[in-house]
């Protein structure tokens, strides 16, 4: 009988070791996740969001939107244009398409349009700068 042999194992010791296994885990898992997910951030030169701004063209007011996803310019577009805008200004949602295609594509507000919408787009850009300026970090 002398190969028998008994362990004795206290619980509370057990408990605790599990539970300090458990913990550790936890800040390692946290401490990766953190560490991965703060690259991340910085990728992008702006804040997401949805950003307004007015366009004053003459005695009437019209809302460009940008929207930031993942730092980067996601979409711009006009928003609340009333029809007598629209009579006064024919060519601004011609202008306001062809801006937005091109801010999103180039990711600069440097872009190339037709003389055609020159000033309307002009106007449509520099709400889409002040719109910018306020989504950046």
């Amino acid at each position: 009988m002398s190969g028998t042999r008994f362990v004795v194992i206290k619980l509370k010791e057990l408990i605790k070791t599990v539970v300090f296994a458990v913990l550790g885990v936890i800040i390692l898992v946290g401490l990766i996740w953190f560490f991965l997910s703060l690259g991340d951030k910085d990728s992008g030169t702006y804040q997401d969001g949805v950003y307004h701004t007015q366009v004053a063209l003459g005695d009437e007011n019209a809302m460009v939107t940008v929207t930031i996803e993942d730092g980067a310019i996601e979409d711009v577009a006009l928003s609340e244009v009333s029809e007598s805008t629209m009579v006064f200004y024919p060519l601004l949602q011609s202008a306001a398409e062809e801006v937005c295609k091109e801010v999103v594509k180039t990711q600069s507000l440097t872009i190339q349009v037709s003389e055609q919408n020159a000033y309307s787009a002009q106007a449509i850009l520099e709400a889409v700068a002040q719109g910018l300026e306020e989504a950046k970090k």
